[in-house]
């Protein structure tokens, strides 16, 4: 399943972990504006970086409520559950 991650910048930790559902590799690239063309990994082999301006793109994807850390940086990823 996809997530969305928050990490700390002060201690690098994970501090918030959302699961994005009916989440798609196009979906994740269309957002981030991101061609696998460009890497050597597609983007469901690798964490993504995600620009604090992007993240409640995201949101629609959760069900949970979700607040913007902006003391964090905010990664997207495909993991196996």
């Amino acid at each position: 399943m996809w997530q969305l991650e928050a990490f700390d910048n002060d201690t690098e930790l994970r501090i918030e972990k959302y699961l994005l559902h009916d989440m798609t590799a196009e979906i994740v690239k269309d957002i981030l504006g991101i061609d696998d063309n460009d890497s050597d990994l597609p983007v469901i082999a690798r964490q993504s970086g995600v620009p604090l301006d992007k993240v409640l793109e995201f949101a629609k994807y959760i069900h949970d409520p979700i607040e913007i850390i902006k003391n964090c940086e905010y990664e997207i990823g495909l993991f196996a559950d």
